[in-house]
Order: structure tokens, then C-alpha cells, then sequence
């Protein structure tokens, strides 16, 4: 799908929301703030962000965009299960405190964190491309993979197929978001909200992010303040889980 197409088709469900009421504008724009806020300096931005210096970046953005928007679609697929298992009232109250846990997680992690924080997520994605980067030297037969100069990852990202980097950007992107926060978001907002819309907006969200981390490459990922990310993803949780308190009282569930 072509950037053009994309871009068609958010405007015409934008307006499709603005006819439909604000419930499902608020559910869209609530999945691409939530997605926006658990990626942003999470382990896949990361991820993105430094294969996108080694390796050519529409062929990460397109391997790591990918794996996410596949990823929301089994996530949204696990949230339509989910109100089959459990009646939609106890569903909507489980969803709210997953909000209110990571929102208060966070804000905890805000409050305990040093000023720039250890950036663990950044050093443990930085040790797994080093092994990677090891692996393609080898299997293109480049040699000195324990200790390679800078002119043989050049190299390197000059002999390896774009198919390859596609492949390596989406399984490692895929395996990554395995049981992480915004999977987690995804399965629960689409329990008790639209699916397709939830799919949607969360998808976009995460293509946003990719986006950023491609463009912006590891200085990005290097100037990013984990502790205010955790402040503003917490606040921002917060309000989400206030906002399904409020539907769970008045009883605006539908």
C-alpha cells in the first residue's frame, strides 16, 4: 500500500468518525495515543532506530512497520476472545485496572528513576545487534566478525539483501513485542471497544513511532529521556483508565 493510499484511507474513516459520533473518535484517538506513549523509547523503537544506521531504512521500516501492524491484528484478534470468556462488565473492569497498573507502574518508575536513567532497553537492543551484526559478517564471509572495523559494517550493509534486513527487522520486531505493554493495550482495548477501529488507530500508532525512530536514527534513540517518557506514558494511563471509570459508572459500555 502505497503512503498516498494510506494517508486516503485514515481521512475517510477520520470522517466516517466525525459521522458516526465522537465515541468512535475518542476510541481511535485513545489507540494511537497509547501506542504512541508504551513505544516511544520502548525496545522496538530502539530496534529501529539503530538498524535504520546500519542498514537501509525503508527496508527496517518496512520489516519492523509490519511485524507491529501484524502484531495488532492478533492482539485485537485475542481482545474479540476475550468478552466470550468473561461477561463484558468484568471484562471493561479488568481492562480498567490494566489502565490504572501501568499508569501507577510508570509513575513509579518516574519517581525512582536517576535523572537519565540506565537506558537498559537501549544497551540491551545495542548487545543484540552486536550479535546479529557477528552473524551476517560470518554468513557473508567478511572477516574478523569478534572484532569488525567500521569499513566492514559498512560493508556489511552494502552486501546483505534488502529482503534480508526486511526479515531480520520484522522477526526481531515480532519476537520483541511478545507479552510487552502495548500488546497488552491492544488485547484490552479491543475487549471493550471497536476492534476494527482499535486496529486501526493502534496500527497507525505504531507505524508513527517507526517512522520516528527510522528518521531520527540512534542520536534519537540516544537524546530520548526515559524518565520523562515513563512521566508522561504514566499520566497519560491515568486519564485512560479515569476516562473507562467514568464509562463503567454511567454504564457506557456499548
Amino acid at each position: 500500500m502505497s503512503l498516498r493510499a494510506f494517508i486516503l484511507i485514515c481521512l475517510i474513516f477520520l470522517g466516517y468518525c466525525k459521522e458516526s459520533g465522537e465515541k468512535h473518535l475518542t476510541i481511535f484517538t485513545q489507540s494511537i495515543g497509547s501506542m504512541l506513549v508504551s513505544e516511544i523509547g520502548d525496545k522496538t523503537f530502539f530496534l529501529a532506530a539503530i538498524l535504520s544506521m546500519k542498514f537501509n531504512r525503508l527496508a527496517v521500516f518496512t520489516g519492523a512497520a509490519g511485524a507491529l501492524v501484524l502484531m495488532t491484528a492478533i492482539s485485537c484478534a485475542f481482545g474479540i476472545i476475550v468478552p466470550t470468556l468473561l461477561p463484558r462488565f468484568y471484562t471493561a473492569i479488568v481492562v480498567t485496572i490494566i489502565f490504572y497498573f501501568f499508569g501507577g507502574k510508570l509513575l513509579f518508575d518516574w519517581y525512582h528513576m536517576e535523572n537519565e536513567g540506565d537506558k537498559e532497553e537501549l544497551k540491551q537492543v545495542e548487545l543484540e545487534l552486536e550479535e546479529l551484526d557477528k552473524k551476517l559478517l560470518s554468513s557473508h564471509k567478511i572477516l574478523d566478525t569478534e572484532n569488525p572495523s567500521e569499513g566492514q559494517k559498512t560493508n556489511l550493509a552494502v552486501v546483505v539483501p534488502i529482503q534480508q534486513i526486511i526479515w531480520q527487522a520484522f522477526i526481531m520486531t515480532f519476537l520483541g513485542e511478545w507479552g510487552d505493554r502495548s500488546q497488552i493495550t491492544t488485547i484490552s482495548l479491543a475487549a471493550v471497544q471497536d476492534a476494527d477501529i482499535v486496529f486501526l488507530g493502534c496500527s497507525i500508532g505504531h507505524i508513527i513511532c517507526t517512522t520516528i525512530a527510522v528518521l531520527g536514527g540512534k542520536l534519537l534513540a540516544h537524546q530520548i529521556s526515559e524518565k520523562t517518557v515513563n512521566l508522561v506514558g504514566g499520566i497519560v494511563f491515568i486519564i485512560f483508565g479515569l476516562m473507562h471509570t467514568y464509562d463503567l459508572m454511567t454504564g457506557n459500555l456499548d
